[in-house]
């Protein structure tokens, strides 16, 4: 396979490699697990959002959907190599637990005003529990984690109290795949 190794230069791969659990060797590893989905030269094809959330690794993982939609280049659709290492990275479980609570917040956070409040809320319950609850009990999670008496001000979550509100475990749980590097 010709593309694997000229998808990024060394500096690109230095860069992503200090933003992300990965030491070199496991990022050329993923570079030519993502040249397996697009086999253009350097990548510039890049692979399909239904070709992306359909990876062994990622399929099941109900976060994944809206972690590619959330990296996705809004004119093609599609993941490039860059994107592709950033989705790795945050799904690692070797990335902390408050890295993938301050992502979480941020993929959330639909309008960048650093807080959540109930239409952000809503979506992420949505996102966690799926078809599993009714939107009432939704409804009432929200209203309760927007009216949190630890909250500086009710109505709004801001990243640092989101960060407090979900246990390190749990957000492992939900935000981390096996990447199979071997």
């Amino acid at each position: 396979m010709g593309n694997e190794a000229s998808h990024l230069t060394p500096e690109q791969l230095e860069e992503i490699s200090a933003k992300t659990p990965f030491k070199t060797k496991e990022l050329e590893k993923l570079l030519k697990r993502y040249s397996q989905y697009d086999s253009s030269e350097r990548g510039i094809n890049g692979i399909p959002y239904n070709t992306c959330v359909s990876i062994p690794e990622f399929s099941g993982n109900r976060f994944v959907p809206f972690i590619i939609k959330h990296y996705m280049d809004k004119n093609s659709n599609s993941i490039y190599p860059k994107q592709f290492l950033a989705i790795c990275g945050i799904l690692s479980p070797d990335t902390s637990a408050l890295v993938k609570k301050e992502f979480l917040f941020e993929m959330v956070d639909d309008h960048n005003v650093g807080v959540l409040k109930h239409g952000e809320m809503f979506s992420l319950y949505k996102i966690i529990f799926s078809e599993s609850i009714s939107d009432n009990i939704i409804l009432d999670l929200t209203f309760r984690s927007l009216n949190h008496t630890e909250l500086e001000k009710p109505g709004e979550i801001r990243k640092d109290e989101f960060v407090k509100m979900i246990p390190d475990n749990e957000i492992m749980s939900k935000l981390s795949v096996n990447l199979q590097l071997t």
